[in-house]
């Protein structure tokens, strides 16, 4: 992709050069709080989770599979280059859980199942955000509250040289 320079005229004649530059998203997941109550489940003492996340669907991205119930901790960054073309206006998370087929939903053939999930507005440009965000995961009978997320974001601007 070829990036120039763009040149405006200002009232007083002077040019001012306006420079291209990208936009990344920096993101801090840090770890999740009251998923999979060991109430729910007392046989179980441990289980392994991993987070995925994205701003596009195209373009998944995902934590390492970490152990902890039921607040896992992930402390993973990531930077993630927004494409201009996309209508990026949110930041998608699921916490997955990963295990045996009879520890996790029935009918799935992996072990994996969804603990949860959260839409997130993102941050506005140069601003950064974060904190607790609950968690739901639909249900035959509706949408059921699972827990929490903490995590931190921040949009910023990187200029083209």
């Amino acid at each position: 992709m070829m990036r120039m320079n763009r040149r405006m005229f200002t009232r007083n004649k002077r040019v001012a050069v306006e420079r291209d530059y990208d936009i990344d998203l920096l993101l801090s997941i840090h770890h999740a709080e009251g998923i999979d109550n060991p109430s729910n489940y007392p046989s179980v003492i441990n289980r392994d989770y991993r987070v995925v996340f994205w701003v596009h669907p195209d373009d998944q991205l995902a934590t390492q599979v970490v152990s902890g119930s039921p607040d896992p901790s992930w402390n993973q960054k990531c930077r993630i280059e927004l494409d201009k073309s996309w209508d990026c206006r949110f930041l998608y998370v699921e916490v997955l859980r990963y295990g045996s087929s009879s520890e996790s939903n029935p009918g799935t053939s992996d072990g994996m199942s969804l603990v949860g999930r959260v839409q997130i507005p993102l941050p506005k440009l140069s601003s950064k955000t974060g904190g607790r965000y609950g968690l739901v995961r639909l249900q035959e009978d509706g949408y059921k509250a699972e827990g929490h997320i903490i995590l931190s974001m921040q949009l910023v601007k990187i200029n083209i040289t």
